[in-house]
């Protein structure tokens, strides 16, 4: 009995898909500075996710947007937009730390 669950244990953390993921962040909006690569997470209780290694993307010129007057996510101290490469652009995302 224990070592089916175990197994069903094992299959169902198998299937779930990581909140964290490495992407390449812009956080001072200036083109003339190279972005870095920053761990992103759905979660404070995520585990990291892998570090892969990858090509720096090429930053355009752009100005950053006004921030809102939030309160950040249980879990955070604070929050701020940033340039996300993701699906091959860069988009304006609300990182929070």
């Amino acid at each position: 009995m224990r070592l089916l669950i175990l197994t069903a244990f094992m299959v169902v953390s198998s299937c779930a898909s990581a909140g964290c993921k490495t992407v390449w962040v812009d956080d001072d909006y200036n083109s003339m500075t190279p972005a870095v690569e920053k761990q992103i997470c759905d979660s404070t209780l995520d585990l990291p996710a892998f570090n892969n290694p990858g090509v720096r993307p090429i930053q355009s010129p752009s100005i950053k947007p006004i921030e809102s007057l939030s309160l950040p996510p249980l879990g955070t101290s604070r929050c701020r937009t940033e340039r996300v490469y993701e699906n091959y652009r860069w988009v304006d995302k609300k990182i929070c730390s």
